[in-house]
């Protein structure tokens, strides 16, 4: 255990008298914290685990790196204090950014440590009573909790210290306590409300369809926020002046630290404190006192009573989902190994959680940049691509090659999984020719994150401009799908979901050659635009190339797929 756990395990087992004289079974209490830290040391964070995947070496010092990467996120957050004239605009939005941030961290992290469902099969059959049992778990997730706020604010202590003197930071802790409270109450409330309005078995996905959502609003924020507000507008923004912001909590704390450091007798900000005090306590016995059972309940049901999320007497009803993709696969595919391997793809791409929370992301990625750059350009016009001015010529092309994007994300992440060891089934099976099974899976990327999005492109920008644009449209299309068969022939040697978790080279090579190559041939399109002829010779030549590239793929042999595994 390293000396932070140590020092933490330390601290919370001070009131030992206390934890007694309600039942409590201090030895057990201490052990049980014991191992559950030094696991939580062996728990990698996002870079420990490309490392460990990369060198298979034990993870240690886990905690030292979330801490450290906590106090950076601490540090730009000192960036709200560039904003308004009053502490009350600088603290409103570096709270905003501490609630968002660390619910954004305790989603993503938290429900490991609260729905840890190992504690009913290893704990509870042990002589350990109830409130033991409780206790633990409730100090383990105040570590936790701990562990990532003392970092974040941090860099904020520093800089009240140096600007508002020691004694602006007593409050700050106070209120950063009650908004760290409140924050543990909007996830237990989240986390109940899913599990009342779902079941179980769909709450992991659940929760990782909000981180996504999280990583997109970051995304956002840091595109539009500063193009939406100048040098002038930051410096003389004042919060409380707009009518109704006591309804906004981070609003709360901040005229709470601004109560408790000046002294200013305004009902405002004496209504921010007593919110600040009661809100964040009410909340946490509302939750304590009537959502924890039922939250309990259905925790257990997480555990694997299978009666709720099975049901074996009924035959299994073929959904849209099934009807979609083996539409598509009669499309795309010849029939046999590499149409097995498209529905295979597919169904693995909608079911691991792991794949979308990398890929994803890059849905709300592509429409943050489309709003950036219309709200940067003002000179912008939808009559522009209507009458397909030189303007509206670059949007439309820039549209049609950014829809490329997303199927590059897909494509460097259709090799991993964390379960990749399941992948010898591959291996056993008869195939004469391996790379049709890799050939169905890029298939199945390009119909799941390709062809809805330029079938949609298409219909926008020819109910715009009209079938003229039709020609360049296909040509768009044709040159992404040969640049994508390019760079499958070119890399790709591994078998669907094969691999592990870890940075290639490689891949990230093949990525930014592919996309320079699709900016060259972009370039080269803009400049034949309007000789129509020339465009639809080229569309032809692009897809019946594209055609003998994804040929030539699936007749990869086993020799060239094996030398790219050395685990399995």
């Amino acid at each position: 255990m390293n000396f932070i756990n140590a020092a933490l395990l330390r601290f919370v087992l001070i009131p030992s008298a206390l934890y007694r004289k309600i039942g409590v079974n201090t030895q057990q209490l201490k052990v049980i914290l014991n191992a559950k830290l030094i696991m939580d040391d062996r728990r990698p964070n996002t870079f420990q685990q490309i490392k460990k995947s990369r060198n298979n070496k034990p993870i240690r010092f886990a905690t030292l790196g979330t801490m450290l990467l906590s106090a950076l996120m601490g540090l730009l957050f000192l960036i709200s204090f560039m904003f308004g004239k009053s502490y009350e605009t600088k603290l409103t939005i570096y709270f905003s950014f501490y609630v968002i941030t660390l619910a954004s961290i305790l989603i993503a992290d938290f429900t490991g440590v609260l729905i840890d469902v190992r504690d009913n099969f290893i704990i509870l059959p042990k002589p350990v009573s109830d409130k033991t049992f409780v206790v633990s778990r409730l100090l383990h997730i105040f570590i936790h909790v701990c562990k990532l706020v003392i970092p974040m604010i941090l860099p904020a202590i520093v800089f009240l210290i140096l600007n508002k003197g020691v004694i602006s930071i007593i409050p700050f802790l106070f209120v950063t306590l009650m908004a760290t409270l409140f924050i543990i109450f909007l996830i237990n409330a989240c986390y109940i409300l899913i599990l009342k309005l779902t079941t179980p078995s769909k709450f992991q996905s659940i929760i990782s369809y909000i981180q996504i959502a999280f990583a997109i609003l970051f995304y956002a924020g840091y595109q539009l926020v500063p193009r939406l507000m100048d040098e002038i507008s930051i410096s003389q923004y004042e919060i409380s002046e707009y009518a109704g912001i006591i309804l906004l909590p981070t609003y709360w704390f901040a005229g709470a630290w601004q109560q408790l450091y000046g002294w200013d007798n305004t009902l405002q900000l004496w209504l921010c404190l007593t919110l600040t005090i009661m809100v964040p306590l009410l909340s946490i016995w509302i939750v304590i006192k009537y959502f924890a059972p039922s939250f309990n309940q259905k925790l257990s049901m997480i555990t694997g009573s299978t009666g709720e999320f099975l049901n074996t007497d009924k035959p299994a009803k073929k959904n849209a989902s099934s009807f979609y993709s083996s539409m598509l696969s009669k499309l795309f595919t010849k029939k046999g190994v590499e149409r097995i391997s498209f529905l295979f793809t597919w169904k693995m791409m909608l079911r691991s959680s792991d794949f979308k929370m990398k890929v994803y992301p890059a849905i709300g990625y592509i429409v943050v940049v489309i709003v950036a750059t219309l709200i940067r350009d003002k000179t912008f016009s939808f009559a522009d691509v209507a009458s397909q001015t030189k303007h509206g010529i670059f949007y439309t092309l820039a549209l049609i090659y950014c829809s490329n994007l997303l199927l590059i994300a897909a494509l460097g992440q259709i090799t991993m999984y964390e379960k990749y060891k399941a992948a010898w089934i591959f291996f056993i099976t008869p195939v004469a020719h391996p790379g049709k099974l890799i050939s169905g899976s890029i298939k199945a990327a390009i119909a799941q994150f390709f062809f809805p999005l330029v079938l949609a492109i298409f219909i926008f920008i020819t109910s715009l401009a009209g079938p003229i644009a039709i020609p360049n449209l296909l040509l768009g299309i044709a040159n992404e799908l040969l640049v994508t068969a390019i760079a499958a022939y070119m890399g790709v040697s591994k078998l669907p979901f094969s691999s592990p978790q870890q940075i290639d080279s490689g891949n990230t090579i093949r990525v930014l050659a592919a996309m320079t190559l699709g900016i060259v041939v972009a370039f080269i399109h803009y400049l034949l635009y309007r000789i129509i002829v020339f465009v639809s010779i080229f569309a032809a030549l692009s897809f019946v190339a594209s055609w003998y590239i994804f040929n030539a793929v699936s007749n990869l042999s086993w020799q060239k797929i094996y030398r790219t595994y050395n685990e399995i």
